[in-house]
């Protein structure tokens, strides 16, 4: 996995975030190719300010041509969500292109229940990631409804009896 630096980087400075997408169902052991980071994060203001210091950091940059700051902006979301039917905003390495960072614009479950109901897993001796519950990953699969998804779910579902869970 090539994101530990970012994991590391949100650690230091306190991003509430939660990891989604392909990369939870990897660590939940659900077999599939992914390249993106798909991450659900706490929209307030300060923590996005946070994400974007991080991403600053590690050089990542926004996919389309505007300034990461405009994230941080409601207004500008709900923009983005209406008139260009975005779902994300992703941002992508400038060197290595193929690292993506994709977060969800407006949250499809309330972050805050589903942050109490996380999993922090240690990757390395020193990079802890902030996982989404394995139930919540199976309703946010469902609400996406990509075919992929509903094969994840699946399989998800399947680690679920397997844990007894």
């Amino acid at each position: 996995m090539f994101y530990e630096e970012v994991f590391k980087e949100f650690e230091l400075k306190g991003v509430r975030y939660l990891l989604v997408g392909g990369l939870a169902a990897n660590l939940y052991g659900c077999i599939r190719f992914t390249m993106d980071m798909d991450i659900m994060v706490d929209l307030g203001e300060e923590n996005l300010h946070k994400v974007i210091e991080v991403m600053d950091k590690l050089n990542y940059h926004p996919r389309v041509p505007v300034s990461s700051e405009e994230l941080t902006k409601e207004e500008r979301r709900q923009e983005w969500l209406k008139e260009k039917d975005a779902k994300v905003f992703t941002f992508i390495h400038r060197q290595k292109p193929f690292r993506q960072v994709d977060l969800f614009l407006s949250n499809p479950i309330d972050f805050d229940e589903a942050f109490m109901k996380k999993q922090t897993i240690s990757i390395e001796e020193w990079i802890t990631v902030d996982l989404i519950s394995l139930d919540d990953l199976i309703v946010l699969k469902n609400i996406s409804g990509r075919p992929r998804d509903l094969e994840d779910i699946k399989h998800l579902k399947r680690i679920k009896d397997l844990r007894g869970t």
